[in-house]
């Protein structure tokens, strides 16, 4: 059970209303997912978090597999059912393989993946659990991504950090008919 309540748009102010409605076209869903509406309890915080996220999603600088690649390997670092569930399939759909899919759900060693998979997720890994990355480790990603992709994949580590934090503090709850894939 969550610890705060799931906000409904009926229960909004105007300007709420008009956030909850962002976020969901930003989605393209029928209704805001319980993970946002547990945000919008603060929802000015919550539309500036779901308007980084919407840019990096539907904007990003990095090519799609790339990014649904470095979805999942945050998601997993993080153990999160709800994104791990969601970015697992957009990444296959984006074209990850799912040999890798699996490599990141199960840890696998890195040797595993592609070179430009073992490129990302050891960026993600350095920076999620060193606190630091390496020159080298930077140099590779950034030889593969340019120095956009670069800013958007870093970005997109804080994006998802922010977004499982959240999701651990408030005990948010997948959307009901999902089931976790992680």
């Amino acid at each position: 059970m969550a610890r705060v309540p799931y906000v409904d748009r009926e229960e909004m102010d105007a300007e709420g209303k008009e956030i909850y409605d962002r976020i969901r076209r930003d989605r393209n869903a029928d209704k805001v997912g319980l993970q946002f509406r547990a945000l919008l309890n603060s929802p000015q915080a919550t539309s500036y978090l779901t308007s980084m996220g919407a840019v990096l999603r539907f904007k990003s600088a990095m090519p799609e597999n790339i990014k649904e690649f470095a979805i999942t390997v945050l998601a997993r670092e993080w153990n999160s059912d709800i994104e791990w569930t969601a970015h697992a399939a957009m990444a296959a759909k984006a074209g990850v393989s799912a040999a890798s899919i699996e490599a990141i759900r199960t840890g696998q060693p890195l040797t595993a993946l592609t070179p430009d998979e073992q490129v990302v997720a050891s960026f993600v890994h350095q920076l999620l659990r060193d606190k630091k990355v390496s020159d080298d480790t930077y140099a590779a990603a950034e030889k593969l991504l340019d120095t956009r992709g670069m800013t958007d994949l870093t970005l997109t580590c804080g994006y998802y950090s922010a977004i499982n934090m959240a999701q651990i503090a408030l005990k948010s709850e997948m959307d009901p008919g999902k089931k976790s894939t992680l």
